[in-house]
């Protein structure tokens, strides 16, 4: 990854070279074919790639969980865009700080929602920059995590998984690599259209059932103890499946997702879940948007959500 620009180097013909989490010694080569810009919690680009050592040719996407370049955790956290003189500070930072130290305060930080970065006067840029690559490492965690609970939805409901992979940051101080690398992944590629632009690509006819399809698998996702924070429709592809040359619909990107803790209280979950109301980001958007093509029923499970916590408020901490 270099250091030296202040452009992203994931443009259309640059060679990245990746290595397998766990497996430091190969260095494989990706070709850049396309950015899908712009870039949110992470910079996800087409690629193709011929590593005949692992049975892999094609297109994939990859996903670089790169604080630098993450446009959208940038904003969120007020923080200027990246360019070398930031990352300067931030390496002197690593080298010559307790970063561990500061990495254990965030995660304590977690269950303050009311906590921002902003709070902390006493940081600098290399703090916040810092910051930035915890938040980072959490949505890839989060990411993989997901995945891991979804095996069987992967090639169905969600892409495959293909790899955990990193691209490696030049480090002579032996540091730990979490502070430097770029971790990412590495996916199926699904190509179609976004649910948003449904009306513009897809008959009228087939609205509803694509519709109630993309509330299923987000419903299928959510019994799994996921609760999704982003759930959008530009997170939908709607491609023609091969097998069945059948229009279906895949969901996208769950590094904002949330999974319950195995001693959660299931009354405060619920009402977690109630509050996110992830089938309607999905149901009431596209009702509205398409103006009577689509009439949108909550599902059983939700409606008792939303009757059981539509006045219910968290105790105190």
């Amino acid at each position: 990854m270099d250091s030296t620009a202040s452009s992203p180097p994931y443009f259309e013909g640059n060679t990245l070279t990746i290595q397998i989490d766990g497996q430091p010694s190969n260095n494989l080569d990706v070709t850049v074919l396309k950015a899908f810009e712009p870039f949110t919690l992470s910079c996800a680009l087409l690629v193709q790639l011929d590593w005949s050592m692992l049975k892999l040719k094609g297109q994939y996407v990859l996903k670089l969980f790169d604080r630098r370049f993450a446009t959208e955790v940038r904003r969120y956290n007020k923080a200027c865009p990246w360019d070398p003189k930031i990352e300067d500070e931030y390496r002197n930072f690593v080298y010559d700080d307790d970063i561990s130290a500061l990495f254990t305060f965030c995660a304590e930080q977690e269950t303050d929602y009311k906590w921002t970065p902003s709070a902390q006067k006493d940081w600098n840029g290399a703090h916040l920059e810092a910051y930035l690559q915890y938040c980072c490492r959490n949505y890839y965690m989060t990411e993989t995590q997901v995945y891991d609970r979804l095996p069987d939805l992967q090639g169905e409901d969600i892409p495959r998984l293909i790899a955990r992979v990193l691209i490696r940051r030049p480090s002579s101080a032996g540091l730990i690599d979490k502070y430097l690398d770029c971790p990412g992944i590495l996916l199926e590629y699904i190509q179609g259209y976004h649910l948003t632009d449904l009306e513009e690509n897809t008959p009228k006819a087939a609205w509803q059932q694509i519709c109630d399809e993309a509330i299923r698998i987000v419903n299928r996702i959510g019994e799994r103890d996921i609760r999704n924070e982003d759930v959008k429709t530009r997170n939908f592809i709607i491609r023609t499946d091969p097998r069945t040359a059948l229009l279906k619909i895949i969901m996208l990107d769950f590094g904002a997702c949330v999974l319950r803790k195995p001693d959660q209280d299931d009354q405060e979950w619920r009402a977690q879940k109630a509050a996110q109301d992830e089938e309607g980001a999905i149901g009431l958007v596209m009702e509205k948007k398409l103006k009577g093509g689509f009439q949108y029923t909550r599902s059983e499970g939700s409606e008792r959500l939303m009757r059981e916590f539509q006045s219910w408020t968290p105790k105190p901490s």
